[in-house]
């Protein structure tokens, strides 16, 4: 029996309960405590300061499932909290507050069928320990990639250090998708949100960028990569790298191509949240480049992606694809029953 076309948000965020749960019977077990509210929890990750109150959608698949079902969207790629990564604690800690976000993602999705699959979160200090967290959650836990902050305690994403953890990802056919939190102080982001309207693109950028010009992409020709927020400035600052790639030897140092060449290397969501910019990434990059994101819960996020992209006046075969198709190719899902799940790697 035919289907109509699914819808994949692959941009949703989800702690799961069960991670919180954890924290909360063994206080400390890795350098993580949960500082105490039964609505809206705090975590404190080492020697961070405790985090924003979590938002109960972050930690409650019923509130993702209502939005989801209030849009249409048929299946989620949820993604971890980035908050509560844990880059700053040592590489064993990080590695075990990884695993148990992990299982506890894996057992969330999997209690709830099979309409929803989850990305992992990797102790990214350590490159080997990330990789190795990679293959577990993808081989054992069916977890469809992973989920990293491009800020990686202040090494360039395309450091040749992160190499073997690009190599499993390739290995594994796994997508990487950054996602920003963690920012360097800047005092002129004020008190006017800036920090997220500017700061989180710009990491975005910064970090695509790194991985053109370190030769990343070059070494990893089958990496998959999605930017969140459109990308960052990249696509819509294409052409000054480009420029900078002609004029100055730094760009062009180690040996990286005309950047514009790169574009279609990565996978872009939705969430420009302005249909004009929206028309023109699928123009620059290519309808079949680009994936439906939400960012639910967030007050930034789209609270209505599909007609976001319904008012961007794309094609209906474009529309296909990034409402959905896209997705279900990049992150193997079958949608040929009734139910989603995963095609074997």
């Amino acid at each position: 029996m035919a289907l109509r076309p699914r819808t994949v948000d692959v941009h949703v965020h989800l702690l799961s309960p069960e991670a919180l749960t954890a924290a909360r019977r063994s206080p400390g077990r890795f350098g993580v405590r949960v500082v105490d509210d039964a609505e809206r929890p705090r975590l404190q990750i080492g020697a961070e300061p405790p985090t924003r109150p979590l938002l109960p959608a972050l930690h409650s698949l019923d509130r993702h499932q209502a939005f989801l079902d209030q849009q249409g969207i048929d299946v989620a790629v949820f993604g971890p909290l980035m908050d509560v990564a844990g880059y700053g604690l040592p590489a064993a800690d990080g590695a075990g507050w990884s695993r148990v976000q992990n299982e506890a993602l894996a057992a969330t999705l999997a209690a709830a069928g099979a309409r929803h699959r989850g990305l992992a979160t990797v102790p990214l200090q350590d490159p080997a320990r990330a990789a190795d967290e990679l293959r577990v959650a993808v081989r054992q836990l069916g977890l469809r990639g992973a989920m990293i902050d491009p800020h990686a305690l202040g090494r360039a994403l395309g450091d040749r250090a992160f190499d073997p953890f690009w190599r499993a990802a390739v290995d594994l056919g796994a997508p990487v998708v950054l996602h920003p939190y963690a920012l360097e102080a800047v005092e002129r982001f004020g008190r006017h949100y800036l920090h997220n309207l500017v700061g989180y693109p710009f990491e975005t950028t910064l970090a695509a960028a790194s991985l053109i010009l370190g030769g990343t992409l070059d070494r990893f020709p089958a990496l998959d990569v999605v930017l969140v927020h459109g990308g960052g400035f990249l696509p819509y600052h294409i052409g000054r790298f480009d420029r900078g790639h002609r004029a100055r030897p730094e760009v062009a140092a180690d040996g990286a191509a005309l950047p514009s060449g790169y574009l279609r290397r990565f996978h872009y969501d939705t969430l420009v949240q302005h249909p004009p910019a929206l028309a023109y990434l699928v123009q620059v990059v290519g309808a079949d480049r680009v994936v439906l994101g939400s960012d639910h819960p967030f007050w930034v996020g789209d609270p209505e992606p599909l007609a976001s992209v319904r008012r961007a006046g794309l094609p209906p075969d474009a529309q296909a694809a990034i409402l959905g198709g896209n997705a279900v190719r990049l992150f193997r899902l079958d949608v040929t029953s009734s139910h989603s799940t995963e095609v074997p790697p």
